[in-house]
């Protein structure tokens, strides 16, 4: 009778413990890489639509970077490298179990309309917007509808890439893990957070305020302040708490108000000509 010939058994090739402790679990991919995707597949189907069926009609280089492929692709890898950093340093996941929808899109969305309302009320009363369109030669400081909708809510995902999203966990998990060597590793977030809050603010008005020859007064930048600090503290606070949907449902809301509503069909009835 013959024997049966067993197949060779093949040795396991295990990785190494230290690779598998850092492998994220499915529900962490789901949870964080996953949204993520998301989110860049609606940013990549607005570029598409305003590449062929809805032109935006970008009032700067800036804005037309962030719809340029280069930038969508760039923003796309920022933020993966972003979410990598984040969930090693304990960042809520941006659809985290333990937080309710309520918290992650039905208050920052109610905050950032809010915030819009309070802008366009200041802006009544201070004709920042007017003035900024001199500062720049642009005939309006908002991108023309129906554009508006795609390139500010696909820009808002761009936008918190850059302020939240990659710069505040990256340098902080740098400057943390790697310079300090996990000392001091919540003084150095909140440090970091701080200066990520203020970035927005400065750049876009105490730099158009100091670069407008005049034009810019200290109640306009005083008006901008009141909205955009608070704002931006907030979406530091939403991000570390609730995920990084939070800060975009916080200022997707607020273009919403400010941008579509009042730029597109509100602002030339305040200031007409």
């Amino acid at each position: 009778m013959e024997r049966a010939i067993s197949p060779p058994v093949l040795p396991r090739v295990a990785l190494p413990s230290f690779i598998v402790r850092r492998l994220p679990s499915r529900d962490q991919v789901l949870h964080w890489e996953g949204v993520w995707a998301v989110l860049i597949a609606y940013v990549i189907f607005a570029k598409i639509l305003s590449d062929t069926i809805v032109p935006v009609t970008f009032r700067s280089a800036g804005q037309q970077s962030l719809f340029s492929w280069s930038g969508v692709w760039t923003y796309a890898l920022l933020g993966l490298v972003g979410i990598w950093c984040a969930r090693a340093l304990a960042f809520a996941a941006a659809w985290d179990a333990r937080v309710s929808t309520i918290r992650r899109l039905l208050v920052p969305a109610a905050i950032g309309l809010g915030i819009g309302v309070l802008e366009v009320g200041i802006d009544l009363l201070t004709a920042g917007s007017q003035a900024l369109t001199r500062v720049t030669g642009q005939p309006s400081f908002n991108i023309d509808f129906p554009g508006s909708l795609l390139a500010y809510s696909a820009g808002a995902i761009e936008v918190e890439t850059l302020y939240r999203l990659f710069t505040w966990p990256f340098l902080a998990w740098m400057i943390s893990s790697v310079v300090l060597r996990a000392r001091g590793r919540r003084a150095t977030l909140w440090v970091l957070g701080a200066m990520v809050a203020c970035f927005e603010p400065v750049t876009q008005g105490v730099f158009l305020f100091l670069s407008g020859g005049g034009a810019l007064t200290q109640l306009m930048l005083a008006g901008y302040l009141v909205t955009a600090l608070p704002e931006n503290i907030l979406a530091v606070i939403f991000f570390r708490r609730y995920g990084l949907v939070a800060p975009i449902a916080l200022r997707i809301s607020e273009y919403l108000v400010w941008h579509i509503l009042y730029g597109n069909f509100l602002y030339s009835a305040a200031f007409p000509g």
